[in-house]
């Protein structure tokens, strides 16, 4: 009974004092130091197995003196607290997180031998240090207090002054820590060792040359791959590998310890580092998407512009942190598409049993794995050494399968033709002669095709001008050239076509120069098309209603019904082409249907005409939108250049002969006309001895040589018809037209006639007044406010079906006069025109509506 009591009471006792030498364990320093060996390696690293061997930590930032004083009395006064090394000290106590300064602290003991030379090699250190042994500064790496990374990827390696080690005793080593990043610090990678200082940068070099032992074989590797897409350039696939091999080489170098001795700076080294990491991932998904002939998927091309806008987000800032969030947050996940998108690559050509899927996918699963594992180790999450550097070997071994598999299979292929060659040339020549026969049979129908449907375009392309003031010229040379029974041929799609209409207005010379899209046959049909409705419209010309058509209606008849047949064939046959009329006054009509631009060759100089794009081709759907008649006047000696595309189309000299170097100055045939003086053999000379006509070339040139030179005046004259316009504007209108009439029997001039009608019109003489108008707007075409004054009169006079004919032909020249458009869709409403009114309103479908 008693032995029970004295059980009962004890027990109480010894539960406090197991729990009271608990707590003094925690607190306390322990008994032994880690011991060193003169003649080995002895790792400081934590082993959580064994209590001594961890470090200890304190966030008070003591002085330089306090470390210098520190004795073990001292020491025990702080409040240390254990943590494992390497490791970061922060991964699992939020109340580290920030940048403050911490201090590390080990007790070792040296093994007496003072004439070995002591080294330690602390690890890599997040970010700057100095570290003591017994209160002796004995080395630090990095600018305290700086704004910016100075060595956080550094491994430290300090020489120890024999003076400073107590031995047979415990040394105090600290180490006063200043992190760069708030998440992340201490010794956070590789290991921390003592030992004789030859050891030590034996183990260190020996370690940093292997891995550059291998970065060299990358190097290497890298180097032939792109000496093969040099050989081959459409194998790109052989240059995304490249760029892949050299960004890893980079990149690895730029983790290797020895970039140090080249003295770089650490912040430029860094962003380096960050930039080139983007381009792995991509520059690997473009080998496999090229090897194996993928698509370039949309997902492929989103990643890719991410990828670039973080690039270029690194190349222009500076700031590491912000690089390491997003490389963690952001960029990373994109990895894992980028890893889904090639292991889909992967797997449709495995189901292909393509043998080599097979040995890229095992080789990318394994550098994969490692990628993952080295990812894992810089966010901390572990303690491990890279092995990327190493596992990448196994890719390129699966590489050197493929390679080696496809040169045994091309040696047998050249062995099994070597063999085999006589045999082969035999029997592929007997096929080729066979083929050769086919083809000349077919050749002669072709050219027999070529030479019926030439037959037929010549009679079409008639040179027939009437007007002695005007002179014609044209040339046309087709690409395709054929012969058929000994006759030699041409056939294309250029055509150059002149007539003769005559209208009440006058006789006008009218002419076209097209260019039927498609080669040889398909655009000789074109031309053929163009050719036969062309001539039909001529043909027709002799009727009552068409001699009574202005020439702005009877051009647009003519386009509207080339219009109608070319787009009947549903865009596949097009033909560019300029279309007009010139009278023997000079006064040019014209439409451009997208051909190239007209050239006027005056007093030596050449210059187009026009400068842009009014309509598309014929047989382009809704080209009626476009429609717009162009006007020009000739002066005395004017020459005006039509000219196809083939003019333009050149290729250039060029020094390198396996490049062509095609025209792309479309002013360079200005040059060539002003050169050739508008002599077509010698502009035709000029543009073959430029380089190669790779179209079909033709040219129509329209020459004016008038037979009455213009009216000039006396100075008096001219003062007489001022002083009539001066009582004209003086509301005298009967005594200025008085004054008017005999001047305008001695100078029938266009303005004498305007100026006439408008007298009349002001007192109301409608009939007089059209007169005038029209004999001012037969004289001077060029002027577009007689074309209106003259619709003007004819509503006035009550004559609605003419006045439309007027603002048509004004319509038709300029839609932005809006006077005149407005007018022309009364007159269609007072004449009940809803046809004609519903084909001018298309016109404003892609212009401003006219209200």
């Amino acid at each position: 009974m008693n032995v029970r009591v004295r059980l009962y009471m004890i027990k109480p006792v010894l539960i406090f004092l197991v729990f009271s030498f608990s707590l003094l364990y925690a607190q306390s320093i322990p008994d032994s130091a880690t011991e060193t060996d003169a003649k080995t390696l002895v790792s400081l690293d934590t082993n959580k197995l064994d209590p001594n061997s961890f470090w200890y930590m304190t966030e008070l930032d003591l002085s330089e003196s306090a470390i210098q004083s520190m004795t073990e009395s001292e020491f025990l006064k702080i409040p240390w607290k254990r943590i494992a090394v390497p490791g970061n000290i922060y991964s699992n106590n939020k109340d580290y997180v920030g940048k403050k300064n911490i201090l590390l602290a080990k007790w070792i003991q040296f093994s007496e031998d003072p004439s070995t030379q002591y080294s330690i090699r602390l690890g890599i250190i997040n970010d700057r240090d100095k570290t003591y042994l017994n209160g002796y500064w004995i080395g630090n790496t990095g600018q305290w207090d700086a704004k910016e990374p100075q060595a956080y990827d550094k491994l430290r390696i300090y020489n120890i002054p024999s003076n400073v080690i107590r031995y047979g005793k415990k040394n105090l080593l600290l180490l006063k820590i200043q992190p760069y990043f708030e998440n992340s610090g201490g010794i956070e990678q590789d290991e921390t060792t003592l030992g004789p200082s030859d050891k030590i940068f034996a183990r260190y070099y020996k370690d940093e040359f292997v891995k550059l032992l291998f970065l060299t074989i990358y190097l290497t590797v890298g180097g032939y791959f792109l000496f093969l897409y040099i050989r081959r350039r459409k194998d790109r696939e052989n240059l995304f590998f490249a760029l892949f091999s050299f960004s890893f080489v980079i990149y690895n170098f730029l983790r290797n310890q020895l970039k140090y001795e080249f003295g770089f700076p650490f912040l430029e080294m860094k962003k380096m580092e960050y930039m080139v990491i983007l381009l792995l991932i991509p520059f690997m998904y473009h080998f496999l998407r090229t090897l194996f002939e993928e698509r370039y998927s949309i997902w492929g091309k989103i990643l890719d512009g991410l990828q670039t806008g973080f690039f270029l987000f690194f190349l222009l800032t500076s700031d590491i942190e912000t690089f390491s969030f997003l490389l963690t947050n952001f960029v990373q996940p994109t990895w894992i598409v980028y890893v889904v998108l090639i292991f889909v690559i992967l797997y449709r050509n495995l189901k292909k049993k393509e043998r080599r899927a097979f040995y890229i996918t095992i080789g990318l699963t394994i550098v994969l794995f490692a990628a993952v594992v080295d990812t894992a180790t810089n966010r901390n999450y572990w303690v491990f050494p890279r092995i990327m550097g190493y596992t990448f070997l196994v890719f390129n071994i699966s590489l050197a399968i493929i390679l080696a598999n496809s040169f045994v299979k091309l040696n047998e292929e050249v062995e099994d033709l070597n063999k085999n060659l006589e045999k082969k040339v035999e029997e592929r020549t007997d096929a080729l002669n066979e083929s050769l026969n086919q083809l000349q049979i077919l050749k002669e129908k072709q050219d027999g095709d070529y030479f019926l449907t030439s037959l037929l375009i010549q009679p079409l392309a008639r040179i027939e001008n009437k007007i002695p003031e005007i002179k014609i010229e044209t040339y046309v040379n087709q690409k395709k050239k054929f012969q058929f029974r000994g006759k030699d041929g041409e056939i294309g799609g250029d055509i150059c076509i002149v007539g003769t209409v005559h209208l009440e207005s006058g006789d006008y010379t009218v002419f076209a120069n097209g260019d039927a899209m498609g080669k040889s046959i398909q655009g000789a049909g074109g031309a053929l098309v163009l050719g036969v409705v062309f001539q039909a419209v001529l043909s027709r010309a002799k009727s009552s209603y068409t001699k009574s058509r202005p020439p702005e209606l009877w051009l647009k008849d003519l386009y509207v019904e080339l219009q109608s047949v070319f787009v009947s064939f549903d865009g596949s046959m097009l033909s560019s082409v300029v279309l007009g009329m010139v009278s023997k006054d000079g006064f040019v009509y014209y439409i451009n249907a997208e051909h190239p631009w007209s050239i006027l060759y005056r007093d030596g100089v050449a210059s187009f005409i026009e400068t842009e794009l009014s309509m598309r081709k014929l047989g382009f759907p809704k080209n009626d939108h476009y429609f717009q008649i162009k006007t020009f006047s000739l002066e005395a000696g004017d020459t005006l250049l039509i000219g196809s595309d083939g003019r333009d189309d050149i290729v250039l000299p060029s020094e390198n002969s396996s490049l062509r170097s095609i025209n792309e100055d479309e002013t360079l045939i200005l040059r060539f006309v002003e050169r050739s003086e508008s002599n077509l053999k010698r502009l035709v000379h000029e543009i073959e001895s430029s380089g190669e006509i790779t179209d079909d070339l033709s040219f129509l040139k329209i020459e004016y040589f008038p037979r009455k030179t213009r009216i000039s005046f006396p100075e008096l004259v001219r003062t007489e018809y001022l002083e009539i316009k001066t009582k004209s504007n003086q509301g005298n209108y009967t005594e200025a037209l008085d004054k008017l009439y005999p001047l305008i029997q001695k100078y029938p001039h266009p303005s004498f006639f305007a100026l006439a009608g408008k007298l009349q019109y002001q007192l109301k003489n409608w009939g007089e007044a059209i007169v005038n108008f029209k004999l001012a707007a037969k004289e001077n075409p060029n002027r577009e406010d007689y074309l209106y004054m003259t619709a003007k009169t004819l509503v006035k006079n009550g004559q609605n079906q003419e006045a439309v004919i007027w603002c048509e032909r004004l319509f038709l020249r300029n839609k932005l006069y809006k006077q005149n458009t407005k007018l022309l869709m009364n007159l269609l409403d007072k004449t009940n025109n809803i046809d004609k009114k519903e084909f001018y309103l298309e016109f404003f479908s892609h212009e401003e509506n006219i209200v």
